[in-house]
């Protein structure tokens, strides 16, 4: 199972084996989800804007096949702000995001934003990101990368708590 210090098992590890049933069975709910081109990192800090508009993408990622749900998951569940500013005030940008993004793309198939937060929840427990190219050299975790491992895994557990009640929301403001 991998072990951090002192031959300990490592507690996210841990913690996310023992939320693999949960995970699966939202696996059997989830739609075949529509791939869509996505920029190679859109985050926050690549985008810089002039006033209300964008004025230039700093990233230099080739663009490359992904999945819709993931892309509005990834842009709105950074860990930080789901687990800073609480439940209600976190639920309501993400459906204000999920309105957004089906009112600029109309055809995207409705079923690809109900499904973000299950998607988003499982890729986040399932995957070691971000220590799993410092597995061989744990020299390379510092406090930050350690902090933002914990948040992330702390905000993906809280989502999946929370699942049903969150995609019942986000049903309700799609309809």
């Amino acid at each position: 199972m991998g072990e951090g210090p002192a031959g300990r098992p490592r507690p996210a590890l841990k913690e996310g084996v023992a939320s693999e049933d949960r995970v699966q069975g939202g696996r059997v709910q989830a739609h075949q989800l529509t791939v869509q081109v996505m920029h190679g990192d859109l985050a926050g800090p690549n985008v810089l804007l002039k006033n209300d508009d964008v004025a230039a993408i700093v990233d230099f990622g080739p663009p490359t096949p992904g999945y819709l749900a993931w892309e509005i998951v990834r842009l709105g569940c950074d860990p930080k702000s789901v687990l800073s500013n609480g439940v209600e005030s976190w639920l309501k940008g993400y459906t204000d995001l999920a309105l957004a993004y089906r009112d600029a793309n109309p055809k995207a198939p409705a079923d690809d934003l109900l499904s973000s937060l299950r998607v988003g929840c499982a890729a986040k427990l399932c995957s070691t990101f971000p220590l799993s190219a410092p597995v061989e050299r744990p020299h390379l975790v510092d406090a930050a990368l350690e902090s933002y491992a914990r948040a992330r895994h702390e905000a993906a557990l809280m989502l999946l708590d929370r699942l049903p009640v969150l995609e019942e929301a986000l049903r309700d403001t799609l309809r």
